[in-house]
């Protein structure tokens, strides 16, 4: 063997070439810092993603950027695009630039899924969404002309919208059907809900004349009858709400009045005329009319709401979950050019929490938007006018309610097991509707 080859030196030199080949397979296999962008696009989603006039193979063009940044600032009002300088010129390219990537990601997510739009279905749509939001044809024009949209631009909007619908329609279908036993479970788990209290309708007298209610008290004794209640009520009591009524209050519950009151209408006996009775209100004599006992809504009657609200609630929790997931796998695509960078792109390097959260329910980021101030989420109601984007907006929006006793106040939806139901929330960012 040749000594001069094993020198130190050579060593030195064969393990540096070797570490060198090592690094380029790990950074082919790993892939280092993020995909460059070409000068004359604002973004690329590494995807096989073409929408005509702004993307063209997961390249979003700042030709086709620059048309939409236009539309957005005739969208809020204003006569021409904003320059830098101006003070909402950020807020107008963040709007926009959220605009291209819901063109670009929910076209790639219909791909992806497998979901075609004819369209046949792309005209009928339009056709549903001018019948609903415009009278005639010229107030449908007018509205293209304030929105800066052409008559192809609203067939791409509205074609996102049919892809958008259809992968909500596939959702639904997936979170699958709830049985008999669901229900009868949650209803075991949640019966005190069901719960009715003790009601009574009674007959009142209020006056902050103590000799009034007395007076009225002497002529009920006298002749309690219902014709001899709506003379001395007209007369003598001062409550705004019975004194018309022959003093009548139905279904009055513990806790309506102040006490003492209130424990002595649930104390007396039917038919009894008590007071008077003092309170910081004024005086008061009652009479107990009919007594309603406690009950619990039996399982047959609710059933069929539990049913609902249970399927409602996991299509739901379905929904966040496809949300959460549409989010984290396009933004991990999408490089964005500096300067156009927002929160969904995978090299954004602000703000990591952005707000309003896109994981919380719509009241839990309206809470945020209220506390923080930040902009808040984008909630397009159905339908959307033609041209709008809306990017996987539940038709129901908001948490379906809990079945609850007639005349009581809905509570915080609930599953089996304490859980609050999940509501849904547009993709963070999501471009606001025109």
């Amino acid at each position: 063997m040749n000594r001069g080859f094993v020198s130190n030196r050579n060593i030195a030199i064969f393990f540096g070439v070797l570490f060198v080949a090592l690094s380029v397979i790990v950074a082919v296999a790993v892939g280092v810092g993020h995909p460059s962008v070409p000068s004359d696009d604002v973004a690329v989603v590494d995807s096989d993603i073409n929408v005509e006039g702004l993307v063209d193979n997961g390249h979003i063009s700042k030709t086709g950027f620059d048309k939409i940044f236009a539309e957005t600032a005739k969208q809020q009002g204003l006569n021409a695009p904003p320059q830098q300088s101006d003070p909402q010129y950020q807020s107008i390219k963040d709007q926009a630039m959220g605009t291209a990537l819901d063109i670009a990601w929910i076209t790639g997510e219909a791909k992806k899924q497998g979901v075609e739009v004819t369209d046949t279905e792309v005209q009928q749509q339009l056709q549903q969404s001018k019948q609903q939001n415009f009278k005639t044809e010229a107030e449908y024009q007018q509205y293209l002309q304030q929105q800066g949209l052409t008559e192809a631009d609203v067939l791409q909007r509205v074609r996102l919208q049919v892809i958008s619908t259809k992968i909500e329609n596939k959702l639904t279908e997936s979170a699958g059907n709830v049985s008999d036993s669901d229900a009868q479970d949650y209803y075991d788990a949640n019966k005190s809900q069901f719960k009715q209290p003790e009601s009574r309708d009674i007959r009142i007298i209020q006056n902050s004349d103590a000799a009034k209610v007395d007076q009225a008290i002497a002529a009920l004794k006298a002749d309690p009858s219902d014709a001899n209640w709506k003379k001395v009520a007209a007369t003598y009591s001062t409550d705004p709400t019975s004194k018309d009524k022959g003093g009548l209050r139905p279904s009055v519950v513990p806790g309506s009045f102040e006490q003492p009151l209130d424990d002595d209408i649930f104390k007396a006996a039917q038919g009894q005329i008590v007071g008077p009775i003092t309170t910081s209100t004024g005086t008061y004599a009652f009479q107990v009319v009919t007594v309603k006992p406690a009950s619990t809504q039996s399982f047959d009657s609710l059933k069929a709401q539990i049913l609902q609200q249970l399927k409602s609630t996991r299509q739901q929790e379905v929904f966040s979950a496809f949300l959460q997931d549409y989010r984290d796998y396009w933004s991990s695509l999408t490089t964005c050019a500096d300067g156009y960078t927002i929160s969904r792109c995978d090299n954004f390097e602000g703000n990591p929490n952005p707000c309003p959260d896109p994981t919380l329910t719509p009241q839990q980021q309206q809470q945020q938007v209220q506390v923080q101030g930040c902009p808040p989420p984008v909630l397009s109601s159905s339908p959307a006018a033609p041209g709008s984007i809306r990017p996987f907006v539940p038709s129901s929006a908001g948490a379906p309610q809990r079945p609850h006793p007639a005349g009581g106040e809905p509570a915080t939806p609930t599953v089996p097991g304490g859980g609050t139901i999940p509501g849904g929330a547009v993709p963070g960012g999501a471009a606001p509707s025109g």
